[in-house]
C-alpha cells in the first residue's frame, strides 16, 4: 500500500518537473516471474523514479548504502524496499571487499527467485559523463547465482536507457525505452560467463540509450537532431504542444552513423554536410530571433484557419483560466521553494543532482503546504469544505501547467502568423529555403546509404514524418 501510494505520488512529481516522460517497450518487460531491471545512471534518484513508475510491477529498488546514513530516510528507504549496496567509494579505505554486499546479494537473489522484480544500476553510481561508465559485474554474477538456483524456471534481464533531453532543467523531456530481455538460462554453462555475460548487458544498455564522446559531441549531436526534426514538421495539433522526444533520439542515433561515415569521406560529402549544417544553423538561428519555431515556416495563413484557431484558443483560456489561476495562487510557495533549493545545492556544477534535491524538496513542501492550508480552510469554514479544497489543489496544478505551456505555443504562432502576413515575402523565402533543405538533406543521406551499402533510416523515414495540423 505504500509503495503504490509512493509510487503514485512520485508519478505526479515527475509529470509536474518535467515536461513528458515518453516509454517505449514497457510490453518488454514479463508480467510475471523473475526480472532484473538494468537501468544507465544519468540523474542520481530520479532514474530510480523512473524506473519504476515504467515497470507495471512492483520494484524492488537498490540504493547506494550511504543513503541509509540519515535514520529517518534509512527508515522510509527500508518501508520501501531499497536494499543498501555499497560502492568501493563508499569505503574509506577504497579497498574491493567482495564480502562488503553479501547480505544486499543474498536479499536480491532470494527476491528474484521469488520471482520478484529488481532494479539495478550497473554502473554503479550516478554521473553526468555523456556516455555511459564501465558496467560492474555485480548485475551479471547475481543474474547467474539466481538462475543456478531458480533451475529450469527463466530469469529475464532487461535493459532500461533513459535519454534526459535537460535533466537539469524543468519542463524538459525523458525518454524511457525499454530494450530486448536476456534469457540467462542461454549464459550460465559458458566459462566466461559473468564477464560475457556483462559485455551483453552493456551493448543492450547502449542500443537504447544515447552516448557520446564528449559533451561538445552531445551537444551538437542533439541540437542538430531537434533542427532536422523541426525541419521536417508542420505545425503540430495545440493538444500536442511538445514534440516527441522518439523523433530526436532516432535522427541523434543516425547523426553519430553519420559522423562515423564522414570520416573516411573522400568525395566531398564531409564538405556539403558542413554547410548543411551551417545553412540550417543559420535558417534555425534567423527564426529563433523572431520568436518563431522552424514547424512554422508550413503553417496555413488563411483568414479562415487563423479565425478558427483564434476562437478555439480564446474559448479555452476563458474556461481554464480561473482553474489555472487557483493552481498557481496554491502552488506558488512550495513550487519556488523548491525550484530554489535545487538551484543552490553545494554541487552546483553537477547536472545530475538538482532535479533531485527540487523533486524530493517539491514534493515534500507541496505537501506540507496541502496539509498546512488545508488545516487553515477547516479551521475557518468546515470539514466538508476542506475536503473539497484539498481535492482541488492537484487537478488546479494540472490545469495551470498543461494551460501554461499552451499559451506559449499559441503566443508563439500568434507571432508567427503576424510576422507572415505582414511580409509574405519574407514567409516564401523561408518556405523556399526549408524545402531546399529538406532536399539537401534528403540527397545527402541517399549518398551516405548508398556508400555504406544498405538502407539506413534518415530524414525521410517516418521519425520525421510530418504532424498533421492546419493551425496557424
Amino acid at each position: 500500500m505504500l509503495y503504490a501510494l509512493l509510487r503514485a505520488l512520485a508519478g505526479i512529481a515527475l509529470r509536474w518537473y518535467y515536461g513528458r516522460i515518453e516509454v517505449m517497450g514497457a510490453e518488454r518487460i514479463p508480467a510475471h516471474g523473475p526480472v532484473l531491471l538494468v537501468v544507465n545512471h544519468p540523474n542520481a534518484l530520479i532514474d530510480a523514479l523512473v524506473a519504476a513508475w515504467v515497470a507495471p510491477r512492483r520494484v524492488l529498488l537498490t540504493g547506494k548504502a550511504t543513503l541509509f546514513t540519515n535514520p529517518v530516510a534509512a527508515w522510509a528507504l527500508r518501508m520501501i524496499g531499497v536494499v543498501p549496496l555499497r560502492r568501493i567509494s563508499d569505503d574509506r579505505t577504497g579497498i574491493a571487499d567482495p564480502a562488503r554486499n553479501a547480505d544486499a546479494f543474498s536479499k536480491i537473489v532470494e527476491a528474484l527467485a521469488a520471482d520478484g522484480l529488481v532494479l539495478i544500476f550497473p554502473e554503479g553510481k550516478s554521473h553526468d559523463e555523456p556516455a555511459m561508465a564501465p558496467l560492474r559485474s555485480g548485475a551479471a554474477r547475481m543474474a547467474l547465482e539466481t538462475q543456478r538456483a531458480i533451475g529450469a524456471r527463466a530469469l529475464s534481464i532487461v535493459p532500461l536507457g533513459l535519454v534526459f533531453e535537460r535533466k537539469e532543467t524543468a519542463g524538459s523531456r525523458i525518454s524511457a525505452e525499454v530494450g530486448d530481455p536476456i534469457d540467462v538460462r542461454d549464459w550460465v554453462a559458458r566459462e566466461d560467463a559473468p564477464r560475457a555475460l556483462t559485455a551483453e548487458i552493456d551493448r543492450r544498455l547502449r542500443d537504447v540509450t544515447l552516448n557520446h564522446e564528449s559533451h561538445a559531441a552531445e551537444r551538437w549531436t542533439n541540437t542538430v537532431a531537434r533542427r532536422l526534426v523541426r525541419l521536417h514538421a508542420t505545425p503540430r495539433p495545440m493538444d500536442a504542444a511538445l514534440p516527441s522526444l522518439r523523433d530526436e533520439l532516432a535522427i541523434a542515433r543516425r547523426l553519430q552513423q553519420v559522423a562515423a561515415q564522414l570520416q573516411d569521406d573522400a568525395n566531398g560529402v564531409r564538405a556539403r554536410a558542413r554547410d548543411l549544417d551551417r545553412r540550417l544553423a543559420d535558417l534555425d538561428v534567423a527564426m529563433d530571433r523572431e520568436g518563431i519555431a522552424l514547424e512554422d515556416i508550413g503553417m496555413e495563413l488563411q483568414a479562415r484557419v487563423a479565425l478558427r484557431f483564434a476562437l478555439r484558443e480564446l474559448a479555452l483560456l476563458a474556461v481554464a483560466s480561473p482553474v489555472a489561476w487557483w493552481g498557481e495562487v496554491n502552488h506558488w510557495l512550495p513550487f519556488h521553494a523548491a525550484e530554489w533549493i535545487g538551484a543552490r545545492g553545494p554541487d552546483r556544477v553537477s547536472r545530475d543532482q538538482p532535479a533531485m534535491r527540487a523533486i524530493v524538496s517539491g514534493a515534500l513542501l507541496v505537501l506540507g503546504c496541502y496539509l498546512a492550508q488545508t488545516f487553515v480552510v477547516a479551521s475557518v469554514t468546515s470539514v466538508p469544505t476542506a475536503l473539497g479544497y484539498l481535492l482541488s489543489l492537484p487537478l488546479a496544478a494540472e490545469v495551470n501547467f498543461a494551460l501554461r505551456a499552451r499559451r506559449r505555443e499559441a503566443q508563439r504562432r500568434v507571432r508567427a502568423w503576424q510576422l507572415f502576413q505582414r511580409d509574405p515575402s519574407l514567409h516564401r523565402a523561408l518556405l523556399g529555403e526549408r524545402d531546399a533543405l529538406r532536399a539537401d538533406v534528403a540527397q545527402l543521406e541517399q549518398e551516405l546509404s548508398v556508400a555504406a551499402g544498405r538502407d539506413l533510416p534518415g530524414p525521410s523515414a517516418r521519425p520525421l514524418a510530418a504532424h498533421p495540423s492546419a493551425d496557424p
